[in-house]
């Protein structure tokens, strides 16, 4: 009988195995919570490690000055004041065929300030001057003048052509105080 008892005990040995491979009462070392911690720390390692890397970058491109060519050529340097010749009011036609369009516009001349020469000639112009406007403005489409980028074309060709005729200086800049495209 004593074989017997032994056979049994081997028996039961051999089940006590096997509960604790299938998770019985013995703990193992890493079990389901220490590997959620585990888990937990990798995960916040990561997010930290890609945090850094993009404070880096964004630090490396705010520090950096602006570059030169970005910056416009009218404000890189400082001008003196310039001193402004009223035009008076335009009301114009624009050359559409398909649809009417009416532009108001005002425009003033700037030129160096002091400089009365040039003061006395656009006085002495102004007739002129009013009728280049006229005529380059309503040579225009309504498409021509209906953008930012047009109206600053317009302005430079303006001044061209202003200061075609101009003897004594040129004009330095043209400001459109009023501008209503209908």
């Amino acid at each position: 009988m004593g074989d017997e008892e032994t056979i049994e005990d081997i028996e039961g040995a051999a089940e006590e195995e096997e509960a604790i491979e299938a998770g019985g009462p013995r703990r193992r070392l890493f079990g389901p919570p220490m590997m959620r911690t585990l888990i937990y720390i990798a995960v916040a390692l990561v997010l930290i490690i890609i945090s850094g890397t993009v404070a880096y970058f964004v630090a490396q491109r705010v520090g950096t000055a602006p570059s030169p060519e970005k910056t416009s050529p009218e404000y890189a340097e400082k001008q003196k004041p310039l001193a402004y010749f009223d035009l008076s009011d335009f009301s114009v036609n624009t050359s559409d065929t398909d649809e009417p369009h009416f532009l108001k516009l005002t425009i003033e001349l700037g030129y160096d300030e002091g400089n009365l020469e040039l003061q006395t000639e656009l006085n002495k112009r102004r007739a002129e001057l009013r009728d280049i406007v006229i005529s380059v403005v309503g040579a225009k489409r309504y498409n021509d003048l209906n953008t930012q980028d047009k109206k600053d074309a317009l302005k430079k060709e303006l001044k061209d052509r202003i200061n075609e005729v101009l003897m004594t200086d040129k004009i330095k800049k043209i400001a459109f105080t009023e501008f209503v495209l209908t």
